[in-house]
């Protein structure tokens, strides 16, 4: 297919900003959505593409980006759920899970696993009907754990969770939907104290994410811990 369009949330910076600018080099034609307007419309403009305000957190946000990208670009064939946040911003200290308030609770759920629930919900109908593949954004963290941020660790279980029983649920229908699961990735919402680790550069995991939306088979999950050591997959245990 020539010129697909691709619909990628949080794509105004980090590991969804390097994914919009490897599908455009691959000619796609690419929505740029993300809660910072200004910033997703200098990606689009580095790219030739399409910069969309868009709060995965409310889902008439994510539905009328959606409805943005279809009227000026097309359908979209690939899908990637990218966005997502820590529980306190990087250059904030760690809270103890009694020390976080319900509005931080409330925050990281909103993004993390509703933007995921609300993108799914809004987006699945349009990529199956085309055969397409969404690709969401999960972390190590989902199969490990994160001490100092258990609500993140507690999204990414959730979110690696999900992507296999709805991958499940969708097997034999055009719907392909996988997840990438990075170790440390050098982008914005990397805490301070993590920042002396080796990082991979978002470009390295960019590179993952765009072969899981063109390649990948459904229910994948494919972890990518560090550049020098390779990719590999988790097998999935239904339980019916």
């Amino acid at each position: 297919m020539s010129n697909p369009v691709a619909f990628v949330t949080g794509g105004a910076s980090g590991i969804g900003a390097e994914v919009c600018r490897l599908l455009a080099e691959k000619g796609h034609r690419v929505a740029v959505c993300d809660v910072h307007l200004p910033l997703a419309q200098q990606v689009a403009d580095e790219i030739g593409g399409l910069a969309i305000a868009c709060n995965v957190a409310d889902p008439n946000s994510i539905q009328t980006a959606l409805e943005t990208c279809q009227i000026s670009l097309g359908a979209p064939l690939y899908v990637h759920l990218n966005a997502g946040v820590m529980t306190v911003p990087p250059d904030q200290p760690y809270l103890a899970i009694e020390d976080v308030s319900l509005e931080q609770y409330r925050r990281i759920m909103s993004i993390n696993l509703d933007g995921v629930f609300h993108g799914l919900h809004a987006v699945i109908p349009l990529v199956r009907d085309q055969g397409g593949c969404i690709t969401i954004t999960a972390s190590i963290a989902g199969l490990g754990f994160v001490p100092v941020d258990p609500l993140y660790t507690a999204t990414k279980y959730a979110v690696i969770g999900l992507t296999r029983a709805v991958a499940a649920a969708n097997s034999g229908t055009g719907l392909r939907l996988n997840a990438i699961c990075p170790g440390v990735v050098d982008t914005a919402i990397v805490p301070e104290s993590f920042k002396s680790r080796p990082m991979m550069p978002a470009r390295v995991l960019a590179e993952e994410v765009v072969d899981l939306l063109t390649q990948g088979p459904n229910g994948e999950i494919r972890v990518k811990i560090t550049e020098e050591r390779p990719t590999f997959s988790v097998d999935p245990t239904p339980l019916a």
